[in-house]
């Protein structure tokens, strides 16, 4: 009896292969903007236990129960969309002021072999001078400056989502050089000029969902020293940043404070003042 029982049990389970066999479905999908490589790894652990995914060019080759396939058809059509075009615009905004003042006495006294000149030849500023009848003179000149620095860079790229996007611009900036050169018939004095690259822009990788939007991005802003041509400024900042599309998203600034005190010869020369620089980002859909 038990003999029996197991071998119709055996002849049972050998002619249910091929009803399992045959619950299996294959499809083949071509993918409207989806990668296979990328495609192929996300699905691979959903598939059905027996079931395999794999793809050639722009087609998927699904083997699978069918309730599985329909599950992976409807993850499928989340990921075979085609990326939305955005417009990524980065702004760059340096606001300050400089406050300098500039104040000195100076004068020339002469009397037998004592000779005493200090001299301002400026004539900028207010300037109060006194001279007596020998031709002496004492001089006191000041003069105070306010300016603001102001400075608005925006810079816009277009891409696709989940795609790097590059924009850098700038020009070269002539920077005098100077060097001297040992010969036999002395030191000789070489003048040149040396270009220096400045450039600004930014780097960035876009990723949404929904409206919200999630950023890699690394800004760098150089610009030219106000009145000094060989200095330059130069702001960098690389950072993640999440917010909507459509709204400015602020990734970084930073706050500078001046104090500086010099002297030449009379002429004392104060300056005080701050900068900010602000940098924000936004991405826009194109429809």
């Amino acid at each position: 009896m038990i003999k029996l029982f197991l071998h119709s049990l055996f002849i049972f389970i050998i002619g249910s292969s091929p009803v399992i066999a045959e619950s299996m479905k294959l499809e083949i999908i071509e993918l409207k903007s989806g990668v296979v490589s990328d495609i192929v790894p996300v699905l691979k652990p959903l598939v059905a236990e027996g079931g395999t995914v794999t793809g050639m060019n722009n087609k998927l080759i699904l083997k699978t129960t069918p309730s599985n396939l329909k599950q992976l058809k409807e993850i499928l059509a989340q990921l075979d969309k085609a990326p939305r075009r955005l417009m990524i615009s980065v702004k760059q905004d340096v606001d300050g002021n400089l406050k300098r003042n500039e104040s000195g006495l100076s004068g020339r006294y002469n009397s037998g072999n004592v000779r005493i000149e200090s001299p301002d030849t400026s004539n900028e500023g207010l300037i109060v001078q006194g001279r007596d009848s020998d031709g002496n003179v004492l001089r006191y000149r000041t003069i105070e400056t306010r300016s603001n620095i102001e400075d608005r860079n925006v810079f816009r790229v277009q891409t696709l989502e989940g795609h790097h996007a590059h924009i850098n611009v700038g020009n070269s900036v002539p920077i005098p050089t100077q060097s001297a050169v040992i010969t036999g018939a002395g030191v000789v004095v070489q003048n040149g000029v040396e270009y220096r690259d400045v450039t600004s822009g930014f780097y960035v990788l876009p990723r949404l969902q929904g409206d919200n939007v999630t950023l890699l991005v690394a800004p760098r802003l150089s610009r030219v020293s106000p009145n000094q041509a060989a200095i330059f400024d130069i702001q960098e900042v690389e950072t993640t940043a999440t917010g909507r599309l459509g709204e400015w998203i602020q990734i970084g600034g930073t706050t500078q404070h001046f104090n500086n005190d010099s002297q030449r010869n009379v002429i004392r020369t104060k300056q005080r003042g701050q900068e900010q620089r602000t940098v924000l980002i936004k991405v826009e859909e194109i429809k």
